[in-house]
């Protein structure tokens, strides 16, 4: 399936996409959320990594890398909030679906918030050779938060079929 450049009418016509429509990645044939997700986890795990192998041997850039590493995380929040929240305000107020999304994005902002005071407090001494165990530890408590809101966004997709196709071309 290609990119549709025009969306489909139940009439059979064609009319232009709407910005909501191409955030959510209906002419993509599939949900954008679950594409932009992988960056910010895999960010802000791998600062976490990074931290804990500066530790273990001799990799004296690694805490640089993973201040690094933690500002890619932030930057890839940006498409990820932004498809996640065009989708939460398309569903149903007070369904069992919104309350789900609703724990998913508050565990996911907690975990964030989390990763950003790991970013604040180890900003000044980010060229050393060696993590700081505050950094580490706030950073632990970010991952295990995050996985909890991983498993949140699952449940949403594989438990109560969130955006899951039906298999009509451009729709959910």
């Amino acid at each position: 399936m290609g990119i549709s450049l025009r969306a489909r009418t139940p009439e059979g016509g064609t009319r232009p996409w709407t910005l909501r429509e191409v955030v959510q990645g209906k002419p993509l044939g599939h949900p954008s959320h679950p594409m932009f997700v992988h960056f910010p986890v895999a960010f802000f795990l791998g600062a976490f990594a990074l931290d804990v192998l500066s530790l273990l041997g001799r990799f004296p850039a690694a805490p640089l890398a993973a201040t690094w590493a933690l500002v890619g995380g932030f930057l890839g929040l940006v498409p990820t909030v932004l498809t996640g929240l065009v989708d939460w305000w398309g569903m149903v107020p007070g369904s069992r679906k919104r309350r789900w999304a609703t724990r998913h994005a508050l565990v996911q902002t907690a975990a964030s918030a989390l990763f950003l005071a790991a970013l604040l407090v180890r900003y000044g001494g980010r060229g050393r050779a060696e993590a700081e165990p505050a950094w580490i530890a706030l950073e632990a408590v970010g991952a295990a938060v995050l996985v909890v809101g991983q498993w949140l966004g699952g449940v949403l997709v594989y438990g109560m079929a969130m955006r899951v196709s039906t298999g009509r071309s451009g729709t959910d």
